[in-house]
């Protein structure tokens, strides 16, 4: 039987690891650093991204309305 992965939603520790994430890749850092979408409002790393996620791959774009963070 496979473990249930860890999932924590701390807004402020996701934009960290995503900071660190982009630091060790040496990419930029498109997520805003305090998670709040300009397009839509929300904050990607309250409900939607967790710790874990942010930590595992750049992000780009809003995943809850799809704004690109890039542009």
């Amino acid at each position: 039987m496979t473990p249930t992965p860890v999932k924590t939603w701390n807004p402020a520790q996701a934009a960290k690891a995503q900071a660190d994430y982009c630091e060790a890749h040496e990419v930029p850092m498109f997520a805003p650093a305090d998670g709040w979408c300009n397009a839509c409002g929300n904050n990607i790393f309250a409900d939607v991204i967790t710790v874990e996620e942010a930590g595992k791959k750049l992000i780009t774009g809003c995943p809850i309305c799809h704004h690109s963070f890039v542009e």
